[in-house]
């Protein structure tokens, strides 16, 4: 490998690597280790694997069914904008984001340092910044300088505001979990009178964790690649949107980061408010 090679290696990875530096100082409650943070940014990188077979798989029923669509006459111009979509939406966001929230999942959802809301997003960051660190080395070696200048300011932050929604969803999921489990707990003890509102509802905070970054991350690819000025524009005042909102979120986050316990009492206390009692005294 040239001088140039490695130097170029080394600005593909070093954008993931300043992203996750940052997102590790701003975990203010409880640091998470640095080998479970290693092992996700690993798994990341692993997953580029089977996310590269499987959109290979898409790409051939993709492209087969709309070689039928185009040979049946239909409008091309409208057929083209349903096949970016597909592709961009299904054939690469649903797999490149679901293989990091199965890696996400797999490695940390019983996991005893998963204990603060912030974690989820942490995880999260560092599975999906270890896939765009690798996918970087590729594109950067094979179109060079400015494509590593443009992917450090794009594609590598687009990854990690993708795994920004996922995380914040994550955390929300086994949270709501928690304290639907602890509702039922308390009912069947007969501390609680069970109420049906509001819901604890978790499942759809286990498909937001999943869909919102799909959603995301086809938009961007979309926007990104259609020969449209239109589309252009709406890609930068997408990525400008996604800068604001996920960096805000990240700080929020942070700020307002408390042990998983207290959140859960917190929700519970909420819709149960004769679970809290005042001391003997209190004013």
């Amino acid at each position: 490998m040239s001088i140039n090679d490695m130097l170029l290696v080394l600005a593909a990875v070093l954008p993931a690597f300043v992203l996750c530096r940052y997102v590790y100082k701003m975990d203010k409650v409880e640091k998470e280790p640095k080998w479970l943070l290693g092992l996700l940014f690993f798994f990341g990188v692993i997953s580029c694997f089977p996310a590269a077979q499987l959109e290979e798989m898409a790409y051939s029923v993709i492209n087969g069914v709309f070689n039928l669509l185009f040979g049946m006459g239909l409008p091309s111009e409208g057929l083209e904008l349903l096949y970016n979509a597909v592709t961009y939406f299904i054939g690469v966001a649903l797999i490149e984001e679901g293989v990091k929230w199965l890696c996400l999942v797999g490695v940390t959802k019983k996991n005893k340092n998963f204990n603060c809301f912030f974690d989820g997003l942490i995880y999260a960051v560092f599975v999906s910044l270890g896939f765009a660190a690798f996918e970087n080395i590729l594109y950067v070696l094979e179109y060079g300088w400015w494509n590593a200048f443009m992917r450090a300011i794009l594609s590598v932050p687009g990854h990690m505001f993708f795994s920004v929604m996922m995380g914040y969803y994550y955390s929300r999921w086994m949270i709501i979990k928690k304290a639907r489990e602890t509702e039922i707990i308390l009912s069947a003890e007969g501390v609680i009178e069970e109420r049906t509102s509001p819901v604890f509802d978790y499942k759809k905070e286990k498909l937001k964790s999943i869909l919102i970054p799909v959603l995301f991350h086809g938009t961007y690819n979309f926007c990104c690649s259609a020969d449209s000025l239109l589309f252009t524009v709406i890609f930068y005042a997408f990525v400008g949107f996604m800068y604001v909102h996920c960096f805000g979120k990240i700080k929020s986050m942070s700020s307002m980061d408390t042990p998983n316990g207290e959140k859960i009492i917190k929700l519970l206390t909420e819709k149960y408010p004769e679970l809290y009692k005042k001391p003997v005294g209190a004013e």
